[in-house]
This record gives C-alpha cells, structure tokens and sequence, in this order.
C-alpha cells in the first residue's frame, strides 16, 4: 500500500477510493490491512474530536443499515423465496461487516464520512422508514444520476406500458459463493425502446434478459437468431416458438417475437436450463417447499418468550397466527452498548407449504428505528390503522411483508399469507386492541 500516495488525497477523495475497493473486494478477497491504511489517513485528515462516543457510533451505524444485521433466520427466508429479486450483497455484506469490527471504521462513522453510504444502492423495490417514521418508497443516494430505477426488468416494461409476458422469471444461482447481480436498463434509439435486466457474476459469468419494442411486427423478425441453422432447437411452449442456438462458447441464445416486441436471453447455461428460461417467461415458476430442519427445538417457541428474554413488552407481538404454523427457529440479540434489542421466530406450515418470520426490535432511540430496509415489488403498498398505528402491507412477488413503527418499537413479519391473514394478524396485537 503506497501511503504517501494516500497522504496526498484528501478525505473525500480517501473515502471515494475505499468505498470503490470494498466494492471490488470478494467475500474470499478482503484485506483489513487495506481498509486500515485507509482509515489511518482519514483520522489524521479529518480528526475525531475528542468527545466521540464509538459506542454511540456503533449503534448509529447499526441502525441506519440494520438489515446487514437481521436475524439469520429472516435473510434466509426471505432470499429463498424472493424468486427473481437478488441483488449483488454476498460480497459487499462481508466487507462491510469486516469494516464495522474495527473501531477506525466507527469513527470515520462518528466524523459524518459515511462510507456505506457510497456503497449501498436502493431501488424502487424496497421500503423503508425515515427517522419520524412516514413512509418512503423508492429512496436513493445521492450516487445515482437518473432519478428512473426499476426493481427489475418487468418493472420497467410496466412502466412503459408493455402487457405481453416478455421477461422471464426464473433467476438461478450459478456455482459459487457470489449472488449474481441485478442490473436494469432502458435505453431508445431509431424508434425501438431496449429493456435489459443483466445478471453477472464479476467474473462474467451470468446470463441477460432483452426485450426490444419496435414499430411493427415485421421489424421484429430481424432479432431471431438461428431461425434456418440445423443445430437450433425450435422449442415450443405456451403458444409461442422459442428459438435456442448454441453459441461458439458452449452458452446458449434463446429469441422470439410476440407482435411488435421480441425477446432475448442469452448466457451461461445449458439445454434444460434454456428451455427454463424460456417456460418462465409465461408461467411462473414456483420454488417447491421443503420443510426445515425441525430436529432441534427453538430455544423460545413462542415470540412472546423471545421478546421477553431481551426485555421487549410482549404486548406488542401477535396473539394469532393462522392454523398450522409451528415454531423452527428463534433468534434474539442484544448490544453490548445497550441501545437496541431484536428477537424473532421462524415459524413453518408444513401442511400448507408455507413459512412466516416475525421480528420485534426495540431502540431506546426512537429516531434509530426506522433504519430496516424491507424488499417489495411494484404493487401498490397497502395502509392498514389499527390502535393509531400505521401497518404498511407489501407484495415480494409470492410473499407478504407487514411493517410498521411504534416510537422504539420496530415490527414486521413476512410470509405467503393473503392480505385478510394479514390484517386478522395485526388485530391480534394486544397493544393495538380496539
């Protein structure tokens, strides 16, 4: 590490390069000696007064980016079932969580350098809370540019008023510990709009999703690819003609048209994956259910059990849940420093095919309770009062998520549940019975 180079920089400069490196650091990858030069630097650069309470600072940054520290068993769930919804986080959340167990992090925290703020990046796709506690959908940093950002490729063909099924909706991992991204663009030239929604991994590996809009159906055929080659496989399925050629590379192309629009994917897969892919685009694909492991019990069984073991009122948990649920997996936490306190249950319906996470958080900073970020899709977020309180219930493709704030209290639970489900869980709240 050359620092003389790095005592040249200014801080600003010092934490735009650092946050470019967490960004390229792998999981396998990251170097804490490297984030230490940094840091060295920028405590010399802008010094911490003397005041500065890192216990303080750590809850700060604890709560304004609480969703790297969820319980395990709700990012679990939550990843499992989110279908085509998966962003580029495997990396990033190990490198930050390697940043926050240094206290030269927590200070350059406590100076207002927010080096995550650089880093993280939120879409139209999730939901959150702002520190008074009023709904904000759609938030983003200062980093981007363009006010436009859809969730995915879909999003954007709603947007632009596209009804033909055209995406797919399959997303597969590839082999590996890194989650291939999600990248959404729109683009326009010569009268013919371009959707992509691209899924790489760093290394090039991935696969991507076009759909081109034209003018008129007969532009669309110059897009299929393969129509006349002996070895394309002409795939039928759902009323509509897929084409599949392989490539030079051993990958696969899949094209074909639907009016004035065509489609194309194309990437890292084989035969039966293509055909896949070219199913999901009209039917949805469902993620069979397999039961969890239920060989050990939960340490609490109830959600009340946990909520008390770390001291937060019971009152606010759900007295019903539908028929069927039993308990997996409970988790609870508690910071060293005080401040803030979470417990949560996983619960399973083995005979309804279906699971539901519940989650209670407590601040002794109400204004440090709305830092969760919570995935959603582009349906409309449903308002429901009960006891004063606000709930917001939101559609994650198949799943439903409820939130909602209390002062210090943070709520939320998700799962395949209706709306109605939904609602008769909420009135169940003790704290909120009228």
């Amino acid at each position: 590490m050359d620092k003389e180079r790095l005592e040249a920089m200014g801080a600003e400069a010092l934490v735009e390069e650092l946050s470019d490196r967490l960004d390229q650091m792998g999981e396998e990858g990251f170097d804490p000696d490297v984030v230490d030069a940094y840091l060295e630097v920028l405590g010399r650069e802008a010094p911490v007064a003397s005041g500065f309470d890192v216990h303080a600072a750590e809850e700060d940054f604890r709560a304004r980016h609480a969703d790297l520290f969820a319980a395990p068993a709700l990012q679990v769930m939550e990843g499992r079932r989110a279908g085509r919804r998966v962003r580029r986080v495997a990396g990033r959340v190990a490198a930050v969580a390697a940043v926050v167990a240094v206290s030269s992090a927590l200070a350059a925290q406590g100076m207002g350098i927010d080096l995550f703020g650089a880093i993280a990046r939120w879409s139209k796709g999730q939901f959150r809370f702002d520190t008074t506690g009023t709904q904000e959908e759609g938030y983003a940093p200062t980093i981007w540019e363009d006010d436009t950002f859809y969730s995915d490729g879909q999003a954007a063909l709603d947007a632009y008023g596209v009804e033909e099924k055209m995406m797919p909706t399959w997303n597969p991992v590839l082999p590996g510990s890194e989650v291939p991204g999600l990248e959404v663009s729109v683009t326009e030239e010569d009268g013919v709009v371009l959707f992509v929604e691209d899924h790489r991994l760093t290394d090039g590996r991935g696969y991507t999703y076009e759909v081109r809009q034209h003018q008129s159906a007969e532009a669309t055929q110059a897009d299929l690819v393969g129509v006349d080659a002996s070895d394309t496989e002409v795939y039928e399925f759902d009323g509509r003609t897929y084409y599949i050629a392989p490539a030079d590379t051993g990958e696969y192309t899949i094209t074909w048209t639907v009016g004035k629009y065509s489609g194309k994917v194309y990437g890292t897969m084989d035969l039966e994956m293509a055909k896949h892919f070219a199913r999901s685009v009209t039917q949805w694909d469902d993620i069979p259910y397999e039961p969890p492991d239920m060989s050990v019990p939960p340490e609490f069984d109830t959600i009340q059990k946990a909520m008390a073991a770390v001291g937060i009122d019971a009152q606010y948990a759900p007295a019903w849940l539908p028929e069927g649920y039993v308990p997996v997996q409970s988790s609870t936490y508690e910071s060293d420093y005080g401040g803030w306190t979470s417990a949560s249950l996983y619960y399973t319906d083995i005979q309804g095919k279906r699971d539901l996470v519940l989650g209670l958080d407590w601040y002794e900073d109400p204004s440090a309770a709305g830092g969760r970020v919570y995935e959603k899709d582009d349906t409309p977020v449903v308002e429901y009062e009960r006891g004063g309180i606000t709930f917001y219930i939101m559609n994650n493709l198949t799943r439903k998520t409820v939130a909602w704030l209390d002062g210090n209290i943070s709520g939320s639970f998700s799962g395949e549940l209706t709306v109605e489900e939904c609602q008769d869980i909420i009135d169940s709240i003790p704290a909120y019975a009228e």
